[in-house]
């Protein structure tokens, strides 16, 4: 499990605890209420050892372990704190923890929208801007986590870019900057990459992930959904990935993705192929399901054409186009 993967383990956290820490589950369900404080001070212990012997990794390892039993209660602790702070009429006080709770990882928007303690806040602005964070945090890590590189193959996909230093990249849906960050290391030098999204809670994480990598290169832009807002023959390359499926206006939206093309330009669209529900329970609904030729066709429309096309993804299609 990578540091982003731990970020968000809260969205796991029963299964988490329950499944990879048996003990320390069966632990903190015992009659006994110190069990669970001990599971834990013998981690702590078996860190400090890590750590002073010199043994990295084993303390990372270790230090993982801990975070995904700690993390998912003390998100809850924050939230249940704000739930009855709420009910008790201390509204600014709730307020805060739910803070807290957002901050530290928990991702449940729809609880917190259902939830009855927080009936008399649920029309307002901020109550609602919380929610949208949380559900931010749940889909940050749905992007992050290590599982992903298992159809997505992220270096096979890179390569079949054929980046150089100096290109001009919108990175079209960019979401947390799965593909930015690399993308924006391959420009360099003298490259640039546009970072560009619909959702304010994306660019906000990237732009965070940017400042860590101490990367330079790239521009956030945030955008309505119908609207890429690119410079007018501005960009050597879009990349789209699992992006796509989200546009209504097709037709005029290719449009506007073939004006933002410097000449010979390429947009590249890596989307899921259409499944019904049974055959992948994840990913898009059925209703977005968008294929490789209604897109072809819709872009053919929009003045650009199919030039290229990979096969080795599982679950997507890898399709490249220029202006005709």
């Amino acid at each position: 499990m990578g540091l982003s993967s731990i970020r968000f383990a809260s969205v796991l956290a029963a299964a988490l605890i329950a499944v990879s820490f048996p003990a320390i589950a069966a632990a903190q369900v015992t009659e006994e209420p110190g069990a669970g404080v001990d599971a834990l001070a013998g981690l702590q212990a078996d860190y400090d050892r890590a750590m002073t012997e010199g043994r990295f990794e084993d303390a990372e390892g270790i230090a993982e372990k801990i975070a995904e039993v700690v993390w998912p209660l003390h998100t809850d602790c924050m939230y249940n704190m704000a739930r009855a702070l709420n009910r008790a009429g201390k509204r600014s006080e709730a307020y805060e923890y739910l803070f807290w709770a957002v901050d530290s990882g928990f991702w449940d928007s729809a609880r917190m929208m259902q939830e009855p303690d927080f009936e008399n806040l649920r029309e307002e602005p901020l109550f609602r801007k919380l929610a949208r964070s949380a559900r931010a945090n749940g889909y940050i890590w749905m992007l992050e986590r290590d599982e992903r590189e298992d159809f997505q193959m992220t270096d096979r996909i890179m390569a079949s870019l054929d980046l150089r230093p100096g290109l001009r990249v919108a990175d079209l849906g960019c979401g947390s900057g799965y593909f930015t960050i690399p993308i924006a290391k391959a420009v360099m030098p003298g490259g640039t990459v546009l970072a560009i999204d619909a959702w304010q809670d994306m660019l906000d994480y990237l732009e965070r992930r940017l400042e860590i990598e101490d990367l330079d290169n790239v521009t956030t832009v945030k955008v309505e959904r119908d609207d890429p807002q690119l410079p007018a023959g501005g960009v050597d390359l879009i990349l789209m990935v699992d992006t796509y499926h989200y546009i209504k206006e097709r037709n005029e939206y290719g449009k506007k993705l073939r004006a933002g093309l410097a000449p010979g330009g390429r947009l590249v669209v890596i989307d899921y192929i259409p499944k019904t529900f049974e055959e992948r329970p994840w990913g898009p609904p059925p209703e977005q399901n968008l294929s490789k030729e209604q897109l072809t066709a819709d872009l053919e429309q929009a003045g650009l054409k199919l030039v290229k096309e990979y096969d080795f993804l599982p679950e997507q299609f890898f399709v490249v186009y220029q202006a005709k």
